[in-house]
């Protein structure tokens, strides 16, 4: 039996399934329920059916706050701060826009967030990472400090 069809095919559907990893879906309204944490917000998407539009988590598209359960006190302090600054930005009820609506290699969605035309990333003085950040299992190389909310970054290689 030869290995080259099934070589051949694989490489064929490859680009394919990556190509649909990183597409984007455009821009959608939503109202939001809550903050979770410095980077993540629960929306309801109204124009989508419930299945797929109720209780949706969102983050911020290339931001990463640290986590509240983090081992380090004065991480999991900054990350109230930045969750604090996230949920006076955006009360639940907030009507905002996300675009550039994407899929992680999580499978999280990931967007650009916008309320009363500003980027909420943005208002809240926070970097946008142009490389995955965090969540990589990974230990932090090193930990950048914020000023908006006192906070930090943790930057991966």
């Amino acid at each position: 039996m030869r290995p080259w069809p099934t070589v051949l095919l694989c490489l064929l559907l490859l680009p394919g399934s990556v190509l649909a990893a990183s597409r984007q879906y455009g821009q959608v309204r939503a109202v939001v329920v809550r903050v979770c944490d410095g980077d993540t917000v629960v929306v309801d998407i109204p124009e989508y059916p419930d299945v797929v539009g109720k209780d949706i988590r969102v983050r911020l598209a290339g931001v990463d706050a640290p986590e509240l359960r983090d081992p380090d006190p004065g991480l999991r302090q900054a990350a109230w701060a930045a969750r604090e600054a996230m949920a006076a930005l955006l009360p639940p009820g907030s009507v905002v826009t996300l675009s550039n609506i994407r899929r992680d290699k999580y499978f999280r969605l990931d967007a650009d967030i916008t309320f009363d035309g500003r980027d909420v990333a943005a208002s809240l003085g926070l970097p946008r990472q142009t490389q995955p950040t965090g969540h990589t299992g990974q230990p932090p190389r090193a930990v950048r400090p914020v000023s908006s909310w006192g906070g930090a970054v943790v930057v991966t290689p």
